[in-house]
């Protein structure tokens, strides 16, 4: 199973609260959640000239975070806002707080933490189970006949060992074994029906 598809997978349900139209996951859960899949992940709260926020009190203000794990780095953007969606054009430094841990918290969906809310969704998306490929199901099920030869073969063709292949890698090596495997298995030809001919006496 890919990360993102395991840490989608969490229900964050029963963290979430509603304000007005909004719902907010617990930041605290949310961290801890991820740092249990991506235990050397950080985050980092963006400056602007020294501030945590940018922008004037005609438009409002927005803060910036910025979340690396793994091999990857997203950032997210949130305006500080009231309960109502409204920008808040003179914040307090406790409403710029709420806002950055709500960024936070938004920046981790990107990695697929809680996204099925920013979806719409009532609940996560099960995880994909699929069976790896075997040296054993190359053998006797799509009768193979130099299997590490072949199994070197398709690793050289996807880039990647046949220990990391996923769901996807291993429906499209088994898509191409069941193809050659048609291919040799000869048709039987459709039986001819004969009829007798009726003979007058």
């Amino acid at each position: 199973m890919e990360k993102f598809e395991e840490v989608y997978a969490i229900n964050v349900n029963d963290k979430t609260e509603k304000k007005g139209n909004l719902t907010y996951l617990s930041w605290a859960f949310a961290w801890a959640e991820f740092k249990k899949i991506y235990p050397e992940a950080s985050y980092k709260v963006n400056e602007f000239d020294g501030a945590f926020c940018s922008g004037n009190d005609k438009m409002g203000y927005m803060v910036q975070t910025r979340v690396t794990a793994g091999d990857k780095t997203y950032e997210m953007w949130l305006p500080v806002m009231d309960a109502r969606n409204n920008a808040i054009l003179q914040p307090k430094m406790t409403e710029v707080n709420k806002t950055i841990m709500r960024c936070l918290t938004k920046n981790l969906a990107m990695f697929g933490l809680g996204l099925y809310i920013y979806a719409g969704e009532d609940l996560p998306e099960a995880p994909i189970d699929f069976a790896p490929i075997t040296k054993k199901e190359l053998r006797e099920k799509w009768q193979v006949q130099d299997v590490e030869k072949t199994i070197k073969w398709y690793e050289h063709q996807l880039g990647m060992t046949i220990e990391k292949w996923g769901a996807e890698e291993c429906e499209a090596v088994r898509g191409v074994l069941k193809e050659q495997k048609e291919k040799r298995t000869p048709k039987t030809p459709p039986t001819r029906k004969t009829t007798k001919k009726a003979v007058n006496k």
